[in-house]
């Protein structure tokens, strides 16, 4: 059977109005609530469970990979659930509502464990937090990401609020920063980072519900949202951009995901400034943001392709300098961090335009909209790779003889710089490769989406 094709530099719809500041602001705007609490939770809690909670490296490291796995795992049930639901409320705005207390609850647990708890039942008790949270962070981000895919058919509009989406998620990974300078500079780290914990999560929760109050979403009258998970599943697979897309984004963030988490280790035992623990993801944070408007600006003159592929190799230079840093060199980092932030930027945004549009090419072929299967299927990549970044930080350090609290070996401290430049670098590296040499190399503009088999 013929193969349909869809330019998906400009996708074939008809001509929508642009989208007014008020929705991009409702919809994007809050989500810096949601980056604070996962961010505070992925940059700080393997450091603050080795140094103040006295865990394992190891084990810590192992049940965050294994919170990653089921939050990775439970994406796919969220997205298809939100597809198919039905409401006066609308697909999505439901589940961004119910998330928010689980959210409060689990964040508060995890940075509160009662003191009579050690050992074994500690980590039971972590473990528990990590599971819920990261279910809570499932059931508002997938429906949140669905939301803004389907907010408008016209490409570069998608581009501006995914734009203002990804600006505002990294304000919040700025304020995680400062959340976790407060905590490590206290006297008592403890005490400190569970009095922060239950004011937060409040206030992010009370912001997070001003999207689902706020934005309408739009009625598509006869529009499916896929049969069940299983098939829409299938679906994206079959789907030839989607499939590279998703492939490009977990080799990515296999090679990235561990570099928040070692920021702590680096400023404190490789750089030896523990005071510059905020100063430094602060610097790769606000570049990213900065660095947006360029982006979207360039993918609309020279395309999203062209645009993501020099980011990507900008950022494996950018990483691959950070594995020559070490003490004194304060001012060389931050200047590397800078500009990987700012390719960073780059690719969170144009990765989330391109997967919305790839969407529409979805349903030309099923006549059915699932935006929440395709969220998931990213998040699914992001998490994976995620996971297995935050399992290989844990282990990488106990076997190169981490020792908390103490002065570094040699061989710990190559450890921390492999973790934090040359894996990244590599993945950056590979994931351009893939990108370019797959079908979306020179057939990117005429990209192919099989038939149904």
């Amino acid at each position: 059977m013929s193969q349909p094709k869809l330019d998906l530099e400009d996708p074939v719809v008809p001509a929508a109005p642009t989208l007014p500041v008020r929705t991009l602001l409702a919809y994007g705007g809050p989500i810096f609530g949601v980056a604070y609490l996962l961010f505070f939770v992925q940059f700080y809690f393997l450091k603050f469970a080795a140094d103040v909670l006295l865990l394992p490296p190891a084990i810590v490291g192992g049940v965050f990979a294994l919170a990653k796995l089921w939050d990775a795992v439970s994406n796919p049930i969220v997205g298809s659930w939100s597809d198919r639901s039905r409401s006066r409320f609308g697909r999505r705005r439901p589940f961004l509502l119910a998330a928010l207390p689980l959210l409060v609850a689990s964040f508060v647990m995890l940075w509160s464990p009662p003191e009579a708890l050690h050992d074994r039942a500690l980590v039971i008790w972590s473990a528990v937090a990590l599971f819920a949270f990261h279910a809570a962070f499932a059931l508002y981000t997938i429906p949140h990401f669905a939301l803004g895919a389907e907010l408008s058919p016209d490409s570069h509009q998608r581009t501006r609020l995914f734009g203002v989406r990804q600006m505002s998620f990294t304000v919040g990974i700025l304020l995680s920063f400062g959340a976790m300078q407060f905590a490590m500079n206290a006297d008592a780290p403890r005490t400190a980072t569970a009095s922060l914990a239950i004011p937060t999560a409040i206030v992010a929760a009370l912001i997070l519900a001003v999207t689902p109050l706020a934005v309408r979403e739009p009625l598509r009258a006869g529009v499916a949202g896929g049969r069940s998970m299983i098939s829409g599943l299938r679906d994206v697979w079959a789907n030839l951009p989607a499939r590279t897309l998703l492939i490009v984004w977990f080799i990515e963030n296999a090679g990235v995901g561990a570099v928040g988490t070692m920021a702590p280790f680096i400023a404190e035992y490789l750089l030896k400034r523990p005071d510059v623990v905020g100063s430094l993801p602060a610097t790769y944070v606000v570049a990213g943001i900065v660095s947006i408007p360029l982006w979207v600006r360039l993918s609309r003159s020279y395309g999203k392709r062209q645009t993501w592929l020099a980011a990507m190799l900008l950022a494996a230079a950018s990483f691959g300098g950070m594995t020559f840093v070490g003490p004194g060199d304060l001012t060389y980092v931050m200047f590397l961090l800078a500009v990987a932030g700012a390719a960073m930027g780059c690719g969170s945004v144009l990765g989330a335009a391109l997967l919305a549009d790839v969407i529409d090419l979805d349903e030309e072929r099923t006549g059915e909209r699932k935006e929440g299967v395709y969220a998931a299927s990213m998040n699914f990549a992001l998490k994976i790779g995620v996971a297995a970044a935050t399992a290989a930080s844990g282990f990488v350090l106990s076997a190169a003889g981490f020792a908390p609290n103490a002065g570094q070996s040699a061989e710990s401290l190559l450890g921390m710089r492999v973790l934090f430049g040359a894996m990244p670098c590599a993945g950056f590296l590979i994931g351009a490769a893939i990108f370019w040499r797959s079908a979306f190399g020179e057939r990117w503009s005429r990209a192919v989406v099989p038939e149904s088999t």
